[in-house]
């Protein structure tokens, strides 16, 4: 019997070695490949600490955020139907833009967007985009649990000084139109240094819903020659990448590191937090420990350190839809868990990014196309003509698409399905087979 049992102890000995020895392997190749992620980002002069990626701060006199916190405060303590006065102006603006308000509730959003309270606001925000500098205050060493309430108020003012260019062109008074638009631009760049990607996000879709606006003024009442230079002047660096670049970088530092480096009970701790759930027992926390499991974990970073390195890269380079499968197939073929979790949709990003840079070459082509045919009479036979620098379409290697008809042009982009229909513009739930387009029409 003792010597049975002494045989079993010995077996055992030898798969715990065993073990242990492959454990100490596992651990020391998932190292490895960890510091080969970090030295290639290095080599690659991606930076590297926290603080390369946040925005210095700057003395409250320089400050616009201040001034748009101030006027969205402003707005939320009135009294209102809604959640506040600047979520339901907001929506009501929004609707305006799209033309889908009924009679009572255009009525109802001239009542609003007339306050006094709303043309103070609108005022104060008018005064931030004098400033140099815009950084809000957030907690960067927060990590997932950053709050970024600055977005909402951002948003929101986007719509109301768009919907007031709007309503004050369709009044007649054009150039308080074109006033509140040159306004909105700069209050739409005012994101452009905040690191967090999902503000770069806003960031673009406020910069979207300018270029829409503009579309809509210039066929009630083109911009005079002063006003089409100032409008070229801030367009023309509003497609640059590098902001949205230095987000995904920023992205890897502020929520990724600060993900791998939480122990395992913070780890379940910050689950429980980002689901909005009390602890649900014993799974989860199995669930924590075999994400946090040391040779899986190590390699799960270093997955996730490639990936967003790559990501980096992909959204140098021109548009791609199969570079942008291979790079999201990339993470999903592998088992790594918490990369799969807080990789962003970078191919997305990068279709968002297009989307954008195509609607500003198209609106600074057809604004130089108006300035063409106020001094010369009538439109030029091709984009050419107008000498400028980049009417390149972003979605594929060649300019932007053109035609005339009559006193009015059709300017579009092929979109994100890279095929030509003929500037058929998207519609409603509509998937593919539409171009990003701008059809001036000179009819009142």
């Amino acid at each position: 019997m003792k010597k049975r049992t002494v045989k079993i102890l010995k077996v055992i000995a030898i798969v715990l070695v065993v073990l242990g020895v492959i454990y100490a392997i596992a651990v020391s190749v998932s190292s490895a490949k960890l510091r080969r992620a970090y030295t290639e980002l290095k080599k690659d002069g991606r930076p590297m600490e926290s603080a390369d990626v946040i925005p210095p701060k700057v003395p409250d006199t320089e400050n616009a955020a201040l001034l748009y916190e101030s006027a969205a405060l402003l707005l939320k303590a009135q009294p209102a139907v809604g959640e506040n006065l600047l979520e339901d102006l907001g929506d009501l603006s929004d609707k305006f833009i799209k033309e889908s308000l009924d009679s009572d509730k255009l009525t109802e959003f001239k009542q609003l967007i007339g306050l006094d309270v709303v043309t103070q606001a609108l005022s104060i925000v008018e005064q931030g985009t004098r400033r140099d500098s815009c950084r809000f205050d957030l907690d960067y060493d927060d990590g997932l649990n950053m709050l970024l309430l600055n977005l909402s108020g951002m948003r929101n003012f986007t719509r109301i000084l768009c919907a007031k260019a709007y309503l004050e062109a369709k009044n007649g008074n054009p150039d308080t139109a074109w006033d509140m638009l040159t306004t909105q631009l700069k209050f739409a760049d005012a994101l452009r240094t905040e690191p967090v990607l999902v503000s770069k996000i806003v960031r673009m879709a406020m910069i979207r819903l300018s270029c829409e606006t503009i579309t809509k003024l210039c066929e009630i009442a083109p911009p005079n020659a002063q006003q089409s230079s100032d409008i070229q002047n801030l367009l023309k660096d509003l497609d640059d990448i590098r902001p949205l670049i230095h987000s995904i970088d920023a992205e890897r530092l502020l929520i990724g590191e600060w993900v791998f480096n939480l122990t395992k009970d913070e780890m379940y701790k910050a689950n429980l937090q980002v689901n909005d759930r009390g602890d649900t027992g014993l799974l989860p926390k199995l669930i924590i420990f075999g994400i946090t499991f040391k040779p899986l974990f190590l390699a799960d970073h270093a997955a996730y350190l490639r990936f967003m390195h790559d990501g980096t890269r992909f959204l140098e380079r021109p548009y791609s839809p199969e570079q942008g499968e291979i790079l999201e197939n990339g993470v999903q073929k592998k088992r790594y868990i918490v990369t799969r979790i807080l990789t962003p949709a970078i191919f997305r990003v990068k279709e968002i990014h297009c989307q954008m840079t195509a609607q500003l070459r198209i609106i600074q082509a057809g604004l130089a196309l108006l300035k063409h045919k106020q001094t010369e009479g009538t439109f030029p036979a091709t984009l050419e003509a107008l000498k400028l620098q980049n009417i390149n379409d972003p979605f594929f290697d060649g300019p932007l698409s053109y035609k005339t008809e009559g006193q009015d042009f059709v300017l579009y982009s092929v979109g994100p399905d890279q095929k030509d229909n003929n500037g058929s513009p998207r519609q409603k739930k509509q998937k593919e087979d539409w171009d990003i387009v701008w059809n001036f029409s000179n009819k009142p």
